[in-house]
């Protein structure tokens, strides 16, 4: 009975610790948030984490950020995956184009082009070694792009509506001197129909990044030359390195080993650029960096490198960016190698960047909606995006409007973000525990209530 008693209340504690622990359900649990701005009716949202998310988190996984509607309550949300470049759609560009005349089922190859160009003056002859035996008609475009800075990934034609519709192919080739021809788009389909007030279009001929001063376009045996009225260049799409947030620090010299200089970020970011200024000109330092995070945990190294800062003719040259891996940790440690002197008295100048992840949220019930964070007692509860975001990575994924944050409003304070000691994990230890204590104590009884005696003699016969 006293055994059953003491497995029951000790069942009940751990339950109780268990139910302790899940306290993250309402923005008060949370040391900071930052009220979002911007939202409207649409069904999702993205907010850049700003350098004070990464300040206050807890987590070096943001295992503790939630964002709650005005109601306080939780809604979904995701981390958009880091992308280190963007792409940008250039506007097409119009292009000038020339028609190419010449003698009926004359062939493009057959044209002698001569182009005399003259100030801002362009003019064009194309002839045929045939013998025209009616008026020219109209063989091709050439087009001009050798204005057209960048690789062109696509033409666009435009022509006037053709009654009856219009339904071709056309040829593509590539020149820089107007003599040698090569071809990059053969039978190129060209559709333009209507029917019954539903309309079929394509105008468009993909190129594959090409780079050529000229282009000519012409329409295979048998096929209707289409007039165009204009053609655009497409240029490739414009890759550009997406913006990092920096952060200055000092790497103080630790005073228990020469050589070491200490550098505390103030947050767990996610650097994966630093710039290293030392303190003196003319210093050349071979240099191994630590990361970690917490001042506890054992240091793990990240780089080996060179700084260096050296004046020549009145300017200075510094070592450039170092690329480490993207770490979420706050300590550093900046080892300089003494061989050489070192780097002299002073502090080493630290400029950390990083390039700041996004959190998406579906926007259920009613604004405003905050992101709160800094909770030493949260759970991962992130969904991945392609649950949050139907079709995502799809041309039919819905858009997700940009949003803004506002300042820092203190919750319950920084006493919540502090990393607890794991109840869960202290409650199921004492509930073993507890258990195997039982046991052994139930074992030791049972031994206690056994007859004491002789252990039988082996030779004796066994009763039948």
């Amino acid at each position: 009975m006293k055994n059953r008693l003491l497995a029951t209340v000790l069942l009940l504690f751990a339950n109780w610790v268990v139910a302790a622990d899940a306290n993250e359900t309402a923005p008060g649990d949370f040391a900071f948030g930052v009220p979002i701005q911007g939202t409207g009716a649409d069904a999702l949202y993205r907010v850049v984490i700003s350098p004070d998310v990464y300040q206050g988190a807890t987590f070096p996984d943001l295992r503790d950020l939630r964002v709650f509607n005005s109601a306080g309550e939780i809604v979904p949300h995701a981390f958009r995956p880091l992308e280190n470049v963007t792409a940008r759609q250039p506007a097409p560009v119009y292009l000038p184009i020339f028609a190419l005349r010449g003698p009926s089922g004359t062939q493009g190859d057959d044209l002698d082009i001569v182009v005399n160009m003259s100030n801002v003056k362009f003019s064009l002859r194309a002839s045929s070694g045939k013998q025209a035996k009616d008026d020219a008609v109209l063989l091709g475009y050439l087009v001009d792009v050798s204005s057209s800075k960048g690789a062109l990934s696509k033409l666009l034609l435009e022509w006037d509506r053709i009654p009856g519709g219009y339904l071709g192919a056309v040829n593509v080739e590539a020149s820089n001197d107007l003599k040698h021809w090569k071809r990059i788009a053969s039978n190129a389909p060209l559709v333009s129909l209507a029917q019954g007030g539903q309309e079929l279009e394509q105008k468009s001929v993909d190129l594959r990044r090409v780079r050529s001063r000229y282009l000519r376009l012409t329409w295979p045996t048998g096929t209707n030359v289409v007039p165009l009225r204009s053609v655009l260049g497409q240029h490739a799409n414009e890759t550009t390195p997406r913006e990092r947030t920096w952060k200055d620090v000092l790497a103080m010299p630790d005073a228990d080993k020469h050589g070491d200089y200490l550098a505390d970020f103030g947050g767990i970011f996610p650097v994966d650029r630093l710039q290293i200024r030392l303190p003196q000109d003319n210093a050349v330092a071979p240099t191994q960096i630590f990361s970690r995070n917490a001042p506890g945990d054992e240091w793990a190294r990240e780089i080996r490198t060179v700084a260096y800062r050296l004046r020549q003719n009145g300017q200075e040259i510094s070592s450039p960016e170092i690329i480490v891996t993207p770490r979420m940790r706050r300590y550093w440690l900046f080892r300089v190698d003494q061989q050489g002197g070192g780097i002299g008295n002073g502090a080493i100048q630290i400029r950390a960047g990083w390039i700041a992840r996004e959190i998406v949220f579906a926007a259920r019930g009613s604004a405003p909606f905050m992101l709160a964070y800094g909770n030493g007692k949260a759970l991962p509860n992130a969904l991945a995006m392609q649950t949050l975001v139907p079709g995502w990575g799809s041309e039919t994924a819905p858009e997700i409007v940009l949003a803004t944050t506002g300042a820092v409003e203190t919750l319950a304070g920084v006493a919540a973000a502090r990393q607890r000691i794991d109840m869960k994990k202290v409650a199921l230890w004492v509930a073993l525990l507890a258990g195997v204590a039982v046991l052994g104590f139930m074992a030791w009884r049972l031994s206690k209530q056994l007859p004491s005696g002789a252990a039988p003699d082996p030779a004796t016969p066994l009763e039948q």
